[in-house]
């Protein structure tokens, strides 16, 4: 007799295929908490990691994108303890779930700075 060819294992074959290439494509970053869609990595800036302390003594690892259309600028900005000479900051909230992701950065230019750990990337 010929080899059998379990039709299931082919289908199961194929949808794991079919999950590995839409989780390549959706690279996206998200917000850690809600899973909403924050910004793209293609928008990221140079230098893009940086680690910081505020002055109350909590250390932040940031990622810094020219954009992040996900992400909502709230508060008044202040250049007080900015991380960035020349640039007063702003929060920086998901836009779905009001999480804190990070600061908005205004100056000669806009930018944003998020928390790597309250990312999925």
């Amino acid at each position: 007799m010929g080899k059998s060819i379990s039709v299931e294992a082919g289908v199961k074959a194929d949808e794991d295929k079919t999950t590995e290439q839409e989780q390549k494509l959706d690279k996206n970053v998200r917000c850690k908490q809600c899973q909403h869609e924050i910004t793209k990595p293609s928008l990221a800036v140079q230098p893009h990691e940086h680690t910081f302390r505020n002055p109350g003594g909590y250390s932040f690892h940031v990622l810094c994108y020219s954009t992040a259309p996900g992400a909502g600028d709230i508060g008044e900005q202040t250049d007080e303890a900015s991380w960035f000479a020349g640039y007063a900051w702003s929060f920086a909230v998901c836009l779905q779930c009001k999480q804190h992701l990070g600061w908005w950065y205004h100056g000669k230019d806009r930018f944003v700075g998020l928390i790597a750990t309250r990312l999925l990337r």
